[in-house]
């Protein structure tokens, strides 16, 4: 057990500070992008002007959370 251990632990390697910096940025922006899409798409507050329907604020909060996800090791 002890060999496979070491063998995979280097797949993903020690996180770095650039690592961290993207995913305490990202995900919480992410995050609050969905949750502005989602609270304008019920109440029909207009967060950003280009978009009235919020999908485009939903899927790239979407996409912002999930690329922030990546880096976390």
């Amino acid at each position: 057990m002890t060999e496979r251990y070491h063998r995979l632990h280097g797949l993903r390697g020690a996180g770095t500070g650039r690592d961290r910096l993207v995913l305490y940025t990202l995900m919480p922006l992410g995050l609050l992008l969905l949750a502005l899409g989602i609270l304008g798409a019920t109440t029909g507050i207009t967060v950003l002007p280009f978009d009235p329907h919020h999908v485009v604020t939903q899927i790239g909060g979407l996409v912002l959370a999930f690329i922030g996800l990546r880096h976390w090791k």
